[in-house]
Formats: structure tokens, C-alpha cells, sequence
């Protein structure tokens, strides 16, 4: 598996090298997969376990290129190469092949994505909307959409360039369908609340931002743009708990404690206050306290996913 994860991080760097980006990795692996069970799977396979050296990635591509220099007009063998560059990173060198493909068929879902996914990689997100648009567009409708990996990948990229360009509007719809179908990608909640927020659906945002924030409990950025949603809504002693979390991010954990400790006592019956509290103290090694912080947030909410885990952690620890 390890060196599955391995191929996965050469897919994408950019928004694949943290902790809070995994999910995004399991989003991609459709795109992987569209190579990996291509005409040199079996190959892969074989090198991957059996011959290390040279790698199998750069046999996938010397094997790609092979094909197309004996076979110029091979539509598939030039969307493998495209797809092999991209995997690659060689994103210039992945857009020429795609676009190679759509001269020939200009409605080749697969170069679409591969273009798309390319110019979002090389910073370029005009370039990367028309072709996410058509991708999601001619699959968003399909049975099983929720369970088409390379369609989450191009909403969230698609989501993305619209918030780089500065059109939240635009990018509310295709992020919202890649939450929808993702359930647990953290980054993507972030990107949607982000839009929420950039159309002024601060409710909206603060929901997301919070979601977010349950997969992954450091999620500085969220924490800080959950901030200025709360500052937004007026609502000074939430902002004082999203800047505790972000605080506790940064194990600055002396403020993090007097910012939620301020905030609870402003909002006794908001269970996620006292799951940020058990976590500083949990942090702090204080378990006690953490566990008493945890279960004051079951109290107030059963179901609180974090403090539901954070009791199991103490109570684990202390029967030590």
C-alpha cells in the first residue's frame, strides 16, 4: 500500500503533501487507475514488485511513448501518454498530447480531464474551467456519480479555479457536488466554505469550515476563516473559539485554553467549545481535565464525532 501512496504523491504534490489533503488522494485514484489497467498493467504490476529498477513509473512512460512514436494515430495510446505525463507532473508536456486527442475527437472525456486537471496544476485556472466544466457537466448526471472518482477530482479542481479567479458564485455548485459525493474530503468542505463565505452565506460557510475541521482537528485554515465568518455574523464570542482552534493548531495551547474557556462560558450549550477544550488539554497531557471537557460535550451533543473519540483516547490513557 505504502507504495501505492508512493504513485499517488507523484500524481500531484500541490495539493496532496499534507495530512488534511488524503482524501484528495483517494479522489485521484480513478485517474490512476484509467493507466494502470491500460495496456501495461500487467507490466506495472510485475516491475512495481518484482524488477524495482528502473522505476515503474518511467517505464509506464517510456512504454507510453514507445506507442505513440509506432503509432502516431492511436487516439488511446496518445490519451495513455497524456495520462502518463500528467501522473509525471509533466504537465505542458500532458496538455500537448490532450489536446493532440481532442483534434481528433473533440469530446474525448478523458483529455478533457487531463487538460483541466493540467492548467489547474500549472496555476493556469482559466485554462482549467472549460475543460473541468465539460467533464463534470457530461458526467454529473450519471447512476452511479457518486462513486466516480475522476468526477470528484475535476468538481473539486473546477470549484478551485473559480475561486482563484475570484467567482465564488461559480464555485459553489461544483464544490457542493463534490462534498456530496466525497462525504469526507476535508479540503473540499474548506474550498465550499470558502465560496459560501465569498457569496456572503456565512451560516453556510461556518458549517463547512466546522465539518472540516472534525476530520481534520489542526485545520488552521479553517479554523481562521471560521473566524471572519463568525466576525461577519457578529458573533464575537464564537469568533474567540474559532481563534482558540486556531491557536490550538499551532499548539499555542496557553491561549488556545483562555480563548475557549472565554467562549464557554459565553456558550455554555455549543458542544464543539468543549471538544476544542478536551483536545488542548489532551494535548497538555492533562487528561483529566480532558476527559471532564469531553464529556460536557456528549452531554450537550451525543453524536459529537470528536468528542466521542476524545473520551476513548482518555479513557484508554487513564486505565493505563
Amino acid at each position: 500500500m505504502k507504495k501505492l501512496m508512493d504513485l499517488f504523491d507523484t500524481l500531484n504534490k500541490k495539493y496532496f503533501s499534507s495530512d488534511k489533503q488524503l482524501t484528495r488522494i483517494v479522489i485521484l485514484t480513478g485517474i490512476v487507475l484509467v493507466l494502470a489497467v491500460g495496456s501495461f498493467a500487467g507490466y506495472y504490476w510485475y516491475d512495481r514488485y518484482y524488477r524495482p529498477q528502473p522505476k515503474s513509473v518511467e517505464i509506464t512512460l517510456s512504454q507510453a511513448e514507445k506507442a505513440v512514436q509506432d503509432n502516431p494515430q492511436d487516439v488511446k495510446a496518445r490519451i495513455t501518454l497524456a495520462e502518463a505525463y500528467m501522473q509525471n507532473r509533466r504537465w505542458n508536456d500532458a496538455i500537448t498530447q490532450a489536446n493532440q486527442v481532442l483534434t481528433v475527437q473533440p469530446d474525448n472525456q478523458h483529455a478533457w480531464l487531463v487538460l483541466g486537471v493540467s492548467y489547474a496544476n500549472l496555476n493556469q485556472p482559466n485554462n482549467a474551467i472549460d475543460p473541468l466544466k465539460r467533464f463534470v457537466d457530461a458526467r454529473k448526471d450519471e447512476d452511479m456519480a457518486g462513486l466516480d472518482s475522476q468526477l470528484q477530482a475535476a468538481a473539486y479542481y473546477l470549484g478551485d479555479s473559480y475561486l482563484q479567479i475570484g467567482q465564488p458564485q461559480d464555485a459553489v455548485t461544483p464544490l457542493e457536488l463534490d462534498v456530496q459525493w466525497s462525504k469526507s474530503d476535508a479540503d473540499a468542505m474548506y474550498k465550499l466554505g470558502m465560496a459560501y463565505a465569498g457569496t456572503k452565506q456565512y451560516e453556510k460557510a461556518v458549517g463547512m469550515f466546522q465539518e472540516a475541521s472534525t476530520f481534520v482537528p489542526d485545520f488552521k485554515e479553517a479554523y481562521q476563516a471560521m473566524a471572519a465568518a463568525y466576525q461577519n455574523l457578529g458573533k464575537p464570542e464564537m469568533v474567540d473559539y474559532a481563534n482558540g482552534m486556531v491557536a490550538f493548531s499551532t499548539k499555542d495551547y496557553v491561549n488556545a485554553l483562555t480563548l475557549l474557556q472565554k467562549a464557554a462560558q459565553q456558550r455554555s450549550d455549543f458542544a464543539p467549545i468543549f471538544a476544542g477544550l478536551g483536545r488542548v488539554y489532551e494535548a497538555q497531557n492533562d487528561l483529566q481535565n480532558a476527559k471532564s471537557a469531553y464529556q460536557t460535550a456528549l452531554k450537550i451533543d451525543s453524536n459529537n464525532f470528536t468528542a466521542v473519540n476524545g473520551l476513548e483516547r482518555v479513557n484508554n490513557l487513564l486505565n493505563k
